[in-house]
């Protein structure tokens, strides 16, 4: 095993409506189970992902609390933040194993139910520029209205087409116990429902919810998490939308492309808090060609039998949008999707998964390849 990185252990929480638990609590229930799956190894140091918690709890130094709730005393914290990418505090965790820290924990969550529609709307515009952006209304959701207006202008797709990509992500979700929209959704039921911002419809948008997610990563290979860190990296294209040449892009991700190819990944987690960045990420890795992602949707590609699958959780799309701790879902679902365990069986052996988070609209992407091993 050439790995200097394993997980040691994963823990989710299922997304949702939790009034009454507070970041704290979610965290901590993670937190503690992840450490009882690792064997109650002692931690080294607990890195936490919140882009909001300021905001949902009014609490600054949140890492350092959630370290005293749990009794964690003299054990150093941090918080790391790179928009809504939760990975970067994996990225530094990572780090910090790889420097000679044997336990680091990582925990991503949020705290985002609580808002009304109107509030959940400002707060969700910090992840624009508020100078250029947000004062003027702009919001990531109408930054994705933009892109798919345009990827369907250039590319000759109607709504449908791009609808696809929920009516798949729902499908994979039916059967996962970790998601918190488990319905099967047909494309009429897509089309028949209303419009955020045009042409976005009510399922482009994964739902926010309350969550949280924690992965222990260690020098010491664990015998039930078979899973080693092959590769970490964070790319970040620091241009505002609208002075970008093509929209139809997604620069950040592209970069992943060279990952693809040398560590031939065949699973794959990849954030879609909106159906077109899901899209564009397919086209962004190599695994469709420009303009043609839609159709391979549509001719059943990306999916269980499929040489390279996609999402099996169901993405954020039906995870639920956790802003910092969204990130950390889908590594945890990919880990059990490499272990093979229920309901992931049917996708057969993989060896290799990337993951992929993204920081507001493509200003950032966190790509982290994890290795299988026997």
């Amino acid at each position: 095993m050439s790995q200097r990185v394993f997980v040691k252990a994963v823990a989710v929480k299922q997304a949702g409506r939790h009034y009454s638990k507070s970041a704290a609590d979610l965290a901590g229930e993670v937190l503690l189970e992840a450490a009882m799956k690792a064997g109650n190894v002692d931690l080294d140091y607990v890195v936490v992902s919140s882009t909001f918690v300021e905001l949902s709890e009014r609490q600054a130094a949140f890492c350092s609390y959630l370290c005293e709730y749990l009794s964690l005393e003299d054990v150093p914290c941090l918080r790391v933040e790179a928009g809504d990418a939760g990975l970067a505090a994996l990225g530094v965790a990572y780090r910090l194993v790889d420097a000679g820290f044997r336990n680091v924990a990582v925990v991503g969550v949020e705290k985002l139910a609580d808002f009304t529609t109107t509030m959940l709307n400002k707060v969700l515009s910090c992840l624009c520029n508020s100078t250029f952006e947000s004062y003027y209304g702009v919001v990531p959701t109408v930054q994705a209205a933009f892109m798919t207006r345009l990827y369907m202008e250039r590319f000759g797709y109607r709504y449908d087409d791009i609808a696809m990509w929920s009516v798949r992500m729902h499908e994979h979700a039916a059967e996962n116990p970790y998601a918190f929209m488990r319905r099967k959704l047909t494309l009429q039921d897509i089309l028949s429902s209303e419009v955020v911002a045009e042409p976005i419809r009510l399922f482009d948008v994964a739902p926010p919810a309350d969550g949280a997610a924690c992965v222990i990563l260690s020098r010491d290979p664990s015998p039930d998490f078979r899973i080693g860190v092959d590769h970490v990296s964070q790319v970040s294209h620091n241009v505002s939308l609208n002075l970008r040449d093509d929209l139809t892009r997604l620069y950040t991700v592209e970069k992943g492309r060279d990952l693809v190819e040398h560590y031939k990944p065949t699973l794959f987690e990849v954030s879609d808090k909106y159906s077109i960045l899901g899209i564009l990420t397919l086209e962004a890795l190599g695994l469709a060609p420009r303009g043609q992602a839609p159709k391979l949707l549509r001719d059943g590609c990306f999916t269980y039998g499929d040489k390279r699958c996609v999402n099996l959780s169901g993405g954020l799309k039906c995870l639920g949008y956790t802003g910092g701790a969204s990130g950390l879902y889908l590594f945890a679902m990919l880990v059990l999707e490499l272990l093979g365990e229920r309901p992931f069986d049917r996708a057969g052996a993989h060896d290799v998964g990337l993951v992929v988070d993204m920081g507001c609209v493509d200003r950032t992407a966190l790509m982290v390849v994890l290795r299988r091993f026997s």
